[in-house]
């Protein structure tokens, strides 16, 4: 089921995701907690459902061959049994719906905030997040509430079974007297009607999971029978046994799915010729990423058609078409997954030299060799123009250093081709538009750079602490009052009855006991399942681009193969205890049969006694058969109660709420590293910083440049505290930061990171994120905005600043969920800034503009300033120079300019002139 689901899900064009999956958790609850919904139901909610009514129907052909008149007379008063079952399971299916609904919704809030912590954390914004998630589940509780009241309804129901039984000893006297019938076949009916009646109320009890299932297969189904308009498991359509590469956009109109009413492209001419690398400029959301997007058939156009080879890529197999195509995104994306297999996702069936040889094309295998465990662990321009110097090519840029050797460059601007040509042909027209761009790319004018435990276990500890554990306090409750009355009525017999209980006992715990390891197994390959459906609905669009699908799919079969082996064989081991246990319940009944007519020969007994005994016993086996059938569902909650509270019991070493913290009223900003020794949790082997030391002055900006890995990001973690070093002291205006109140503090701190980090709301909503929620009003929202150079491109939206972002923002392009997140940080106005390529996103222009706003705001705050780009730093207070986690150099970009050749930043701007 989950392999289907999932195969189907990644089989669907990436407009279906903008349209209807509205976050990743949806995908998760359905592959996770709705599959194993389906999974007890079939395994073992419908066969004790079988199981029970063949009884009950067995039960019932006895009767009517030993004494038809009184199984006539009980049979309509059985079937009273039938109508609140069958309203409670009518009512459940909408309930349930309804519930499913609201899980979902909340499970989105919390996938969201668990994938974006450190943004959570920044903005201090925990309990805001909380109280959104808490607000979610309120409609639950009351829909939880109704379920109760229809579930207390129909379990108070049962007392007419005693009623029943009651009439039917009370009608089988009256055979005995007026008709001759012997008391031995009146008892044994009477019994047959009994274990029917039990076995009908174990039936119905299963009527719930009848409804849960059906409401999640009808949502599962639905989306396994769903054929895509570009559906890339259609083996339909031509294969050329020669590519060129020439590309040709013919008067081309398209818009999102998600947003019909915002054209992209009007009337869209593009010629690429064959081996030739064009590339594509232009400001954020002109429409460049949609070129790729639309050649790579994750969407069609509305009008106009698209040409390979002369051929309407229509008309070409989409498999094939995108199986001769390579995309690098702006935003990387590694599975997880080691190295080798990452690599692998480009060609099923590479070889390790293959893979060797692409990583050293890449620029990667220096770096991948030095890991501990090489390609089995879990890249310059120059080696790229080598990789891509035989194919046709499509560049999207903001940086143009990275393609001013690009044969053709075309610039795009509100959707058109506004001029075409070679970066020397375009560099001619003065007042070019390509021109202007690159002048703003020059030195001096600032160039620049969980789930499855909410889903799943969630449900699983409401199961238990509900349905479950009252039938345990009712089983309990009623063995004690029956081995009470039992011992009063007849204790010899009552002895007997109960000594033998243990045997059961012992059966169901045997059961128990296989049923927690299978429980245990099949939780991991889930839990493994549902990470890597996670990551794949994530990353939809890199799977749909090298068609991966059935790669996915293949490590999604290597997680649940074992798991499902041992699943087999240990189902053998607990269907012969399950049969074990139901037989011998039967041989105990027999058992006292035998007994209680020892006792009533020997006149130890009478038979009045021995029947009220054994129907009060009856009465309780069935409830005890009732607990037992529950035993799965109590291992598999009591395993999620453990997973739960091992969270909740868990005590940080970093509290966000420390009572004894100090509570800054403002923050300077001084920051001090002392002796620092600090390793990432994950990689305790690799040191970053060893005896590090750095001091960020008060109102002032401090620059942080370096090689990849040298340890700036950890700098910025480090302020922000969202880890502690494991030597050394970092200081803030003089004071050790672990004894800060920690929420208090981050209060005064923004944090803009290099990938921009939205929530699935409006882009209102996301602004207002960086402020009080309840103290911020829409002209501080519109300022900030501008501030941030986002308010034209939102306004120019048909729904404005009520625009919804989508999961991630995935509505926006990347320059425009970077100005969105800037916005955030401004509206915050704290006393540190701290940027981590916060303009790395953005177009020339419009990062002229936001630098600008930054450096405005930079103006009298501390600010902490990462960057790759050298050209929006040179206006800082200090710029440091770290190379392997150490400070190498020190001071003003003049200051370190004058050093000469011989200086590292020196010879960082040097090499960015030169690639300029």
């Amino acid at each position: 089921m989950r392999e289907k689901y999932l195969r189907a899900v990644l089989r669907q064009d990436v407009g279906y995701f903008d349209l209807h999956v509205t976050s990743t958790s949806d995908v998760i609850t359905s592959v996770s907690s709705d599959s194993l919904v389906i999974q007890d139901f079939l395994s073992e909610k419908l066969p004790n459902f079988l199981m029970n009514t063949s009884a009950f129907v067995a039960s019932y052909i006895v009767g009517f061959i030993l004494l038809w008149r009184l199984t006539i007379v009980g049979f309509p008063f059985i079937i009273l049994l039938l109508i609140p079952g069958l309203m409670y399971g009518r009512a459940l299916i909408g309930i349930s719906m309804k519930i499913s609904e609201e899980y979902n919704e909340a499970g989105s809030i919390a996938e969201q905030v668990i994938s974006s912590v450190r943004t959570v954390y920044a903005f201090g914004s925990e309990k805001r997040m909380i109280a959104k998630f808490s607000t979610a589940l309120q409609g639950s509780v009351k829909l939880g509430l109704r379920q109760g009241l229809a579930k207390g309804i129909t379990i108070g129901s049962n007392g007419v079974t005693y009623a029943i039984w009651g009439f039917l000893t009370w009608y089988g006297s009256r055979m005995v007297m007026n008709y001759g019938s012997k008391g031995g076949t009146v008892s044994t009916v009477i019994v047959c009607i009994t274990f029917g009646g039990t076995s009908l109320g174990q039936s119905l009890s299963n009527i719930k999971y009848f409804s849960e299932a059906f409401v999640v297969g009808e949502r599962i189904i639905k989306v396994i029978n769903r054929v895509p308009d570009i559906d890339s498991d259609n083996l339909e359509g031509q294969i050329l046994e020669t590519t060129r590469g020439e590309v040709e956009f013919n008067h081309v109109k398209f818009t999102y799915p998600s947003r019909p009413e915002t054209p992209i492209f009007d009337d869209l001419c593009l010629r690429i010729p064959s081996g030739k690398t064009v590339a594509l400029v232009g400001g954020s959301g002109s429409g460049k990423s949609t070129v790729i997007s639309l050649l790579l058939r994750f969407y069609d156009p509305i009008a106009g058609e698209i040409l390979i080879d002369g051929l309407p890529i229509n008309k070409l197999q989409v498999n094939w078409l995108r199986s001769h195509m390579g995309l690098v995104s702006q935003e990387p994306v590694l599975f997880a997954t080691s190295i080798k297999e990452n690599i692998l996702f480009g060609k099923e069936d590479a070889s390790m030299d293959e893979v060797v040889e692409a990583a050293k094309a890449s620029n990667a295998h220096n770096f991948i060799s030095q890991f501990p465990n090489s390609y089995q662990t879990q890249g310059s321009p120059r080696s790229l123009r080598q990789c891509l110097s035989w194919m046709t090519t499509i560049v999207i840029a903001h940086r143009l250093s990275t393609i001013r050797n690009a044969d053709v460059i075309c610039v795009v601007h509100n959707g058109r081709i506004i001029e075409t040509g070679s970066h020397e042909e375009l560099l001619e027209k003065l007042d070019g538009q390509y021109t202007c761009l690159v002048r703003l790319q020059q030195m001096e004018n600032k160039e620049s750079d969980l789930n499855i435990t909410v889903s799943v276990e969630e449900g699983r500890v409401r199961s238990l602490v509900g349905d479950r554990m009252s039938l345990l306090v009712q089983s309990i409750s009623a063995v004690s009052i029956t081995c009470a009355i039992g011992l009063v009525i007849s204790w010899r017999f009552s002895i007997v009855m109960i000594s033998v209980q243990p045997v059961i006992v012992v059966c169901f715990y045997t059961q128990r006991v296989l049923l927690k390891r299978m429980s245990r197994n099949a939780n991991n390959a889930q839990d493994e399942s549902s990470k890597l459906s996670a990551e794949a609905v994530s990353n939809i669009r890199t799977i749909t681009a090298f068609s991966s699908q059935e790669r996915i799919i293949n490590l999604l079969k290597m997680v649940q193969e074992g798991p499902r082996k041992d699943s087999a064989r240990q189902s053998w081991l607990a269907g012969i205890m399950l049969g074990t246990s139901q037989s011998l319940i039967t041989c105990v009944s027999a058992l006292n049969f035998w007994y209680g007519g020892r006792l009533i020969a020997d006149g130890k007994m009478k038979s009045k006694a021995f029947l009220e005994i054994f129907l009060i016993f009856a009465s309780t086996g069935r409830v005890i058969a009732e607990a037992g059938t529950m035993t799965k569902d109590l291992v598999k909650g009591s395993d999620a109660v453990a997973s739960v509270f091992a969270i909740l019991d868990r005590n940080t070493t970093i509290q966000p709420e420390n009572p004894d913290g100090y509570v800054p009223e403002k923050v300077k900003g001084q920051r001090r590293t002392l002796n620092v020794d600090f390793a990432y949790p994950t990689r305790p082997d690799v040191i970053i910083f060893q005896n590090f030391s750095i001091e960020i002055e008060d109102g002032k900006s401090t620059a942080i440049v370096g090689p990849s890995g040298s340890g700036k990001s950890t700098i910025i973690s480090l302020i922000e505290r969202f880890y502690d070093p494991l030597k050394g002291i970092v200081k803030i205006d003089g004071r050790d930061i672990r004894s800060y109140h920690l929420r208090s503090l981050r209060k005064h701190i923004a944090l803009v990171s290099q990938e921009p980090t939205l929530f699935a709301g409006t882009i209102r909503e996301n602004i207002m994120y960086g402020g009080a929620a309840n103290k911020i009003d829409e002209s501080e929202v519109i300022e900030a905005a501008k501030a941030a150079n986002a308010h034209v491109f939102i306004t120019s939206l048909s729904h404005g600043y009520d625009t919804y972002c989508g999961d991630r923002g995935v509505q926006l392009s990347g320059g425009q969920k970077q100005r969105i997140a800037i916005a955030r940080a401004v509206l915050k106005n704290p006393s540190v800034l701290l940027l981590d390529e916060a303009t790395s996103a953005l177009d020339s222009q419009s990062e002229r503009v936001v630098q600008d706003a930054l450096e405005r705001l930079m103006v009298g705050r501390t600010s902490v300033v990462i960057a790759h780009r050298l050209s929006t730093i040179q206006n800082c207070d200090t710029i440091a120079v770290l190379d392997k986690g150490e400070v190498v150099e020190c001071g003003s970009h003049s200051s370190l300019l004058a050093k000469g050749p011989t200086g590292v930043y020196f010879s960082l701007v040097s090499l960015q002139r030169t690639l300029c």
